[in-house]
């Protein structure tokens, strides 16, 4: 079986609102909404702002897990809208907490005590940036204070 390849597409940061929004524990686990207010992103092939008003309408579950369901727009350098859409996990969640109070984690050995894995989604009607739309693409996260920060992958 071949093994997974990928490309570096962009490294993604977003600043999220505070205080997050604690909406409680309902069915499908305790309700956080968090509001992007802004951010960047850059790579070789995409680079630009993160637009403010996008969010993560996250759950966190008993055992300490954060499941993502993020929507936000995206505008490139040279114009282009983007959505981008993306679910995820982070774990444990009072680790992600304890390295976003500080600031991000001290180093990679404290980042690696963290699981934050998404898979984004994107859609736009820009012919320049139309081969986001046939694209599957995973990013691997990290808590920063009141932002995260996504290193973005295409799967070749």
């Amino acid at each position: 079986m071949p093994q997974l390849e990928t490309r570096h597409l962009c490294r993604y940061r977003a600043a999220l609102a505070s205080p997050q929004q604690d909406i409680g524990v309902g069915h499908f686990g305790r309700r956080m909404i968090a509001q992007v207010t802004g951010g960047e992103f850059e790579g070789e092939r995409l680079r630009g702002q993160v637009l403010p008003g996008g969010g993560d309408w996250a759950t966190i579950d008993a055992g300490g897990t954060l499941r993502l369901d993020a929507r936000v727009a995206l505008e490139t350098h040279d114009g282009a809208r983007i959505y981008i859409s993306y679910h995820g996990v982070l774990r444990p969640y009072a680790v992600a907490r304890a390295h976003g109070a500080k600031g991000g984690p001290a180093d990679e050995a404290e980042a690696s005590q963290l699981y934050f894995r998404t898979a984004p989604v994107f859609e736009t009607g820009d012919a320049r940036y139309a081969w986001l739309n046939d694209i599957v693409a995973v990013a691997t996260g990290k808590a920063l204070g009141h932002s995260v920060e996504y290193e973005v992958f295409e799967v070749l």
